[in-house]
């Protein structure tokens, strides 16, 4: 925006240079050169028109999308960032629900002067909001950095593909909206397994780190996540995602083949909430009766009565149950759970909607598995009940 403004207009250059490397917590000290161009820019820009690749990019998602917009607005820890963020908010708040909240949402240490503040705490801060602002509800959450540092991208994407955010930006001398593609991404969670209480203590930031690795060998395999200056360590902002990732979500294993692979119907949602419903309906199981391997979780539900939701009916096969839902009518699912070293983890090989035969469904379900043979899985992650 600023840019654009100053390829025809001079009138706010020498505030514009001034204001250039201030850090937004000098605001205060330069509110009067922010108001002058402020007011050049309110007077200039137009909310439907190309006048810069923020508001451009911001139009394009909304014509995309169906429903409702809500535009939350992360500005960089400078007071030009900010400043530009108070004028989209008015300029597209005319339009949209825009929200700029300057306390929460100028990201504390976000700029590129100063490299290690950047990926010690801007990063860090950057994550911690949209974890914060999506609530661990990642559904219906878009991400434009169009406006953003180009160092961001990299960080976004892997935050993206993790949660299944889709990803815009838009180049300034064109009209194209770009969406990063969705790849298969998941997380080693062999590596949690290998490091559990490695990633909690850096988590917290460890003063002695030549010592503490002496005593707790680390190999290569996760030193990606790891920040380091002189003897102190902690989780930098890619170990952070991954933790934020293990300590909120469970995994779920998705029967290669399986309906829910083949969905798109749009009942994936509501398999997810009965899925996020039978994990915790374990979990509590799990907790009241001190169970600690899958045997003797299994060999719990197994003492079930067959009109227990935990296993309803006739099970499918040796370790394999139905679950009931009480929560979304009419969807029954056919899983394995297992206790792992890192927790509990669900295996899903199916699910039923609304009314069905339950002896033919069983018949066909083995059938089924025996054409598969060996079964192979893919890992999903979903939000902790």
């Amino acid at each position: 925006m600023l840019e654009n403004y100053r390829r025809e207009h001079h009138n706010i250059d020498e505030d514009y240079l001034y204001l250039k490397d201030e850090p937004a917590s000098n605001w205060k000290n330069n509110e009067r050169r922010a108001a002058k161009i402020q007011k050049a820019l309110l007077n200039w820009v137009r909310p439907g028109e190309d006048t810069c690749a923020e508001i451009k990019s911001i139009c394009k998602i909304r014509q995309q999308v169906t429903g409702d917009v809500v535009v939350r607005l992360l500005a960089t820890d400078t007071v030009l960032s900010r400043l530009v963020a108070e004028i989209l908010e008015q300029v597209m708040g005319r339009q949209m629900q825009v929200i700029f909240e300057p306390q929460k949402d100028i990201i504390k240490g976000l700029q590129v002067w100063d490299r290690k503040l950047f990926e010690r705490e801007g990063l860090v801060n950057l994550i911690a909001r949209i974890e914060e602002l999506s609530a661990g509800n990642y559904e219906g959450t878009a991400i434009n950095f169009t406006g953003g540092y180009k160092a961001l991208i990299p960080y976004l994407t892997i935050m993206g593909q993790l949660y299944n955010l889709p990803l815009y930006y838009i180049f300034e001398d064109t009209d194209e909206l770009i969406k990063l593609p969705q790849v298969p991404v998941s997380i080693n969670w062999g590596i949690f397994e290998k490091y559990s209480h490695v990633i909690a203590d850096l988590a917290e930031g460890i003063y002695d780190w030549p010592g503490y690795k002496l005593r707790h060998p680390i190999e290569e395999d996760f030193q990606a996540c790891i920040w380091e200056e002189n003897n102190f360590a902690e989780l930098n902002a890619i170990g952070r995602i991954f933790w934020s990732q293990y300590r909120n979500y469970f995994p779920v294993e998705i029967l290669k083949g399986s309906p829910y692979a083949d969905d798109t119907s749009g009942n994936k949602r509501e398999v997810n909430e009965a899925l996020a419903e039978l994990y915790g309906r374990l979990m509590r199981v799990i907790r009241e009766n001190g169970l600690d391997n899958t045997g003797t979780l299994q060999a719990f539900l197994n003492f079930l009565p067959d009109t227990d939701d935990l296993r309803h009916g006739e099970k499918p096969d040796r370790d394999k149950y139905i679950f009931k839902s009480t929560r979304k009518s009419q969807i029954r699912l056919v899983y394995t759970p297992l206790i792992r070293p890192y927790g509990l983890s669900l295996q899903l090989f199916g699910y039923v909607r609304g009314n069905f035969d339950h002896k033919k469904y069983i018949k066909e379900f083995k059938e089924q598995m025996e054409a598969i043979g060996t079964p192979s899985f893919t890992t999903i992650t979903l939000r902790k009940p």
